[in-house]
């Protein structure tokens, strides 16, 4: 409960008739309602430190002596109201959850659940003590704020009083950022060749297309120069829709989840002429009828090689080159909308300025990757700037709504 309406709930007390708060729980029955007892139970424990707020035994009181309340630690399962408000843990408008008598959202407050586990302690696997591991695909409020966690109002989705743009561990589940597929705990897994299920599949089952697989895989790794033991290459083979033409795509996903794909097709008469880059380009006819923008005899495969590249939960780069240029990179910003905040122009203009022909119109960022693509490692520190860039940007804003909540609950206390 948040402080301010303890403190206008005791004041209430004072005013009115013992009958007007008998619909207000009282386990200890002291006549302090739980919503506004320091000690729910009366076993002598303050709630923020109590292993069990509403379970135990008073040391004083009428029910001195006895045994109060359920025994059910704070951080089981079935305790779904831990300081017994009346207020159930994971409700919107449960802004104390273990009525400490600090809000959650205060930078006071490190152990919202009461449980004896720091929130941003590695061995907390349920910071708001909803029962639901803060890394469960069920669980999409790990502070229990009431904001989702992938809502863009969210600054500090694991509740540890760092923004999420400066915390190493965003969801708090205990994996470092870079080693965690779901990094900020909204459940979604980037891959760019997940499929839903209960989707007819896009591509050939593998094993019956593994030759075209290991030759594909073969010389994507001779000239992007990828050991035979790097595992974030996979390849995939599509049904084929381009008469005596093989097709597909392949992605590689980097230890710390930066991801790049492209098209790859060869002449089923001529595998060793392999493009790993392809880019289909429509020839017309431009009658504007359906069928001829899905007929394959209206396609070929143009000059421009073209591939993508992400960060995670970030938007895709789009590269490209022609016969004889470099590579080329088009980055665009999420804007405002999609954000919650403003471009940060300012943080990109700095960490791409050096790339050669650098361009930038405050929301689009291009630029000349390298003369040839060799390695995908250029491609993967783009996008190890453009993410740590995005993410100190964000952090400077968040962390200054997270100063402005806490001093809000602050004056609260």
């Amino acid at each position: 409960m948040n402080p301010s309406i303890r403190l206008a709930l005791l004041a209430a007390l004072a005013l009115q008739p013992l009958m007007a708060t008998a619909a207000l729980p009282d386990l200890d029955r002291d006549g302090i309602p739980n919503i506004a007892d320091t000690d729910v139970d009366n076993d002598g424990l303050r709630n923020g430190v109590d292993r069990n707020i509403d379970g135990g035994v008073a040391v004083k009181g009428p029910l001195r002596g006895r045994y109060v309340g359920d025994q059910l630690p704070n951080n089981a399962a079935a305790e779904l109201d831990m300081d017994a408000d009346g207020l159930a843990d994971k409700a919107p408008n449960e802004t104390d959850i273990d009525g400490d008598g600090l809000a959650d959202n205060s930078m006071a407050e490190t152990d919202m659940d009461g449980d004896g586990l720091a929130d941003n302690a590695a061995s907390e696997t349920d910071i708001d003590g909803d029962g639901l591991a803060d890394n469960a695909a069920n669980e999409a409020d790990i502070d229990g704020d009431g904001i989702e966690d992938g809502n863009k109002a969210e600054a500090d989705i694991d509740g540890d009083g760092l923004a999420n743009g400066a915390d190493a561990d965003v969801d708090g589940d205990g994996l470092a950022n870079s080693a965690d597929r779901d990094f900020d705990g909204t459940g979604a897994v980037e891959d760019f060749l997940a499929e839903a299920a209960g989707n007819p599949s896009a591509y050939v089952d593998d094993a019956s297309v593994q030759p075209v697989i290991d030759l594909v895989a073969a010389e994507i790794r001779r000239q992007l120069n990828l050991p035979a033991n790097d595992t974030g290459l996979k390849v995939k083979v599509q049904p084929s829709w381009m008469p005596g033409v093989q097709t597909g795509v392949w992605r590689y996903l980097s230890a710390d989840n930066m991801q790049v794909w492209a098209k790859w097709s060869y002449a089923t008469a001529k595998p060793q002429e392999i493009k790993l880059f392809v880019n289909y380009e429509y020839t017309g006819p431009y009658s504007g009828r359906a069928e001829d923008y899905t007929n394959p005899a209206n396609y070929q495969i143009s000059n421009e090689s073209r591939f993508y590249a992400q960060y995670p939960r970030g938007p895709f780069t789009f590269l490209s080159w022609l016969p004889g240029e470099p590579v080329s990179f088009y980055y665009a910003a999420p804007d405002e909308q999609a954000t919650g905040r403003a471009v940060p122009v300012a943080a990109l203009n700095t960490a791409l300025a050096a790339y050669p022909n650098f361009y930038t119109d405050g929301r689009v960022f291009a630029g000349d990757l390298v003369p040839t693509l060799t390695s995908l490692q250029p491609v993967l520190e783009l996008q190890r700037q453009l993410q740590k860039a995005t993410r100190s940007a964000s952090a400077k804003h968040e962390t200054a709504q997270i100063a402005a909540e806490s001093a809000a609950a602050s004056k609260l206390d």
